[in-house]
């Protein structure tokens, strides 16, 4: 499938296939992948990847990010690149973010699912000749489910509703 919309995270997505990063889109921007047009996509202010979460991947990942002018951290602050090894071993999620005000999360886990599950049967779209590797969209949305969130069930339920009245239209 070809997506036409302009794609913030083409240069990341384009980084991460040239070095080799592991990754899957997960979350509300891997559910956008799926909308059939832009009134079916849902905001979100940031773009989720889910890592194979190995010290080599993620270090690729990072590595990757900071040539691209991310800074980055975790919720303890900005990362020291000598705690990796336990960022990795803990499985906590890294933000890298830009001046600009892209924000990219690096999650190491996701409800439901372990990496190779969610990678095994993505799905590869293209964006503007750039490959990108997306979790099938009923595990994205079993992912919501099983998370639990508020703002999970909150979408959810709107999604649901869209869904009815494609049916419907």
């Amino acid at each position: 499938m070809t997506r036409s919309l302009p794609d913030p995270y083409q240069a990341v997505l384009r980084r991460f296939n040239r070095l080799g990063v592991r990754y899957v889109v997960v979350g509300m921007a891997g559910i956008n992948y799926y909308a059939a047009n832009p009134a079916e996509t849902f905001a979100t202010l940031d773009y989720d990847l889910f890592l194979e979460p190995t010290l080599e991947n993620v270090g690729r990942a990072v590595r990757g990010l900071t040539t691209l002018g991310f800074t980055l951290g975790t919720a303890e602050g900005r990362l020291d690149p000598r705690r990796l090894r336990i960022v990795v071993r803990d499985q906590r999620t890294l933000v890298a973010t830009t001046p600009d005000g892209l924000s990219v999360e690096l999650l190491l886990r996701v409800s439901g699912y372990p990496f190779s599950e969610l990678a095994k049967d993505a799905r590869t779209f293209s964006v503007r000749g750039v490959p990108v590797r997306v979790g099938r969209l009923a595990k994205l949305l079993r992912s919501k489910q099983l998370a639990g969130r508020p703002k999970d069930r909150a979408f959810l339920k709107r999604y649901q509703l869209l869904l009815e009245k494609d049916i419907e239209g």
